[in-house]
């Protein structure tokens, strides 16, 4: 009887726990997993971040854009129409240059220009009284300007089709301030022509 509740006693003994080497692995692939998620969640916020400042400066970039092309459009005069050496020149009937000039709807003298040394393109307003100037937008690397001319029925150069060739670099006056290195230059081309062409 007594072996038969030696038997019982040891079949009823609880079972061992884990070894220090089962431990040690659970622990190494616990680690390994924590590693990679973390990793993947890193990706996710830099790829997050990354698209919000591209964002940014995309709609910046568009809405000075569309500015630019509304006041080409709504203009009554433009310039360069003639070379201007080194910030204009003149290929065939085609003015290239670094500035845009223009008579605004309400008669105002407007000029628009990329002022390299400071990367950035500029409007300057002719109130009457004096020259207003201000920064239009920031980061850009390079800015040209096609002014396609033609001469009207009076024999007076005008403008026909204007195009402009931007280039931005995404920087702190136009992304979110978040900080992931250095972002693709963003490049917008577009042209547009004058409403009241005669």
């Amino acid at each position: 009887m007594q072996s038969n509740l030696k038997s019982k006693i040891k079949i009823r003994k609880s079972p061992r726990g884990f070894s220090l080497v089962e431990m040690l692995i659970a622990l190494a692939i616990t680690a390994l997993l924590l590693t990679a998620t973390m990793v993947a969640i890193d990706a996710s916020f830099h790829a997050y971040a990354v698209a919000a400042q591209s964002a940014s400066s995309q709609t910046a970039t568009r809405m000075v854009t569309h500015r630019l092309l509304a006041l080409v459009r709504t203009s009554t005069a433009h310039g360069p129409l003639l070379p201007d050496p080194p910030n204009a020149t003149l290929d065939g009937d085609v003015i290239e240059s670094n500035y845009i000039e223009l008579l605004d709807a309400h008669g105002r003298y407007v000029r628009v220009e990329y002022r390299s040394d400071v990367q950035q393109l500029w409007v300057v307003y002719d109130e009457g009284a004096g020259e207003l100037e201000q920064p239009l937008l920031g980061g850009v690397t390079e800015a040209v300007f096609h002014l396609f001319r033609r001469t009207d029925s009076q024999g007076v150069l005008v403008l026909e089709r204007g195009s402009m060739d931007l280039t931005v670099q995404p920087d702190q006056d136009n992304t979110m301030q978040v900080e992931v290195g250095n972002l693709p230059p963003i490049r917008i081309v577009a042209s547009t022509m004058p409403r009241k062409l005669q």
